[in-house]
């Protein structure tokens, strides 16, 4: 750990120009208090599979699902 309040987040496998590439998990700090690290993931939906970014969310970040997110 890099010093006090930094939290590690996971590596993933990412799309590189139609490729699957291996990105590494690293050491961050969070943007604001009470933030957690979403992790990047997979859904399948009717029309496939689509990727969700990893991103900083909150706890009181009320009923929605990767807002503002690809």
């Amino acid at each position: 750990m890099p010093g006090a309040g930094y939290v590690w987040t996971d590596g993933y496998w990412g799309d590189e120009g139609g490729r699957y590439a291996w990105r590494p998990g690293v050491w961050q700090r969070p943007p604001y208090e009470g933030a957690y690290w979403s992790h990047p993931h997979y859904d399948h939906y009717q029309q496939g599979w689509q990727m969700h970014e990893g991103h900083w969310d909150r706890e009181d970040h009320g009923d929605h699902h990767d807002y503002g997110h690809r």
